[in-house]
């Protein structure tokens, strides 16, 4: 009976920490399964609106602030200023091209939010021909063959943006549908008594 007594209160003090981190890990797992594409148009919102706010801020003084958005920035974008847009005299935060990439996702992710997360996807060769005229015309200029221009730029930069938008996400959303989330492991009750042969003892 003095064996069972000494095991019995760390054996409740694991299974409760168990069950504990069980229930949180379930109620994230249902969050992000829940409200995934929300977080990913918030992310991307707040991506586009970082790279528009650097002229704004530059243009008032908060050079200290812009700098280092536009410095953070580079990390997705390469910031080529003949293929910048500018406004009050000072550079985006990001390219034409990405710009454009990147707020024609926000609007796609939002519309798909805002639909329920019903909207339909489109097939795969649909979304090739989207994606291609931005693939011809990088390809291109990076080879120097030819100088793409600022309105090329933008319309392939959106085109490329909704096409995966418009195609990844109704594909995992229905993946996810047909993936349901797995029910919480229950946790084993503690014994109840300790074994005969060792209360003899």
């Amino acid at each position: 009976m003095a064996v069972q007594q000494q095991i019995q209160p760390s054996y409740t003090q694991y299974t409760g920490r168990r069950s504990k981190l069980s229930t949180l890990g379930y109620r994230i797992g249902e969050f992000i399964y829940e409200y995934w594409a929300t977080m990913l148009t918030v992310a991307l919102g707040l991506l586009v609106l970082a790279a528009i706010s650097v002229p704004f801020l530059s243009y008032l003084g908060l050079d200290w602030l812009s700098k280092q958005i536009f410095y953070a920035l580079h990390t997705v974008c390469a910031q080529i200023p003949a293929h910048s847009f500018y406004v009050f005299g000072h550079q985006l935060g990001m390219c034409a091209r990405n710009l454009s990439i990147y707020s024609s996702m926000f609007v796609g992710c939002l519309i798909f939010v805002l639909s329920g997360k019903r909207m339909k996807g489109i097939p795969w060769w649909f979304w090739l021909l989207l994606i291609l005229p931005m693939a011809i015309d990088g390809t291109t200029q990076m080879f120097g063959w030819r100088e793409s221009t600022w309105e090329l730029r933008v319309i392939t930069g959106v085109l490329f943006g909704l096409g995966n938008v418009w195609f990844a996400l109704p594909l995992v959303q229905k993946t996810l549908l047909e993936t349901p989330m797995q029910p919480r492991i229950s946790i084993p009750l503690p014994p109840q008594q300790a074994d005969t042969s060792t209360e003899t003892a």
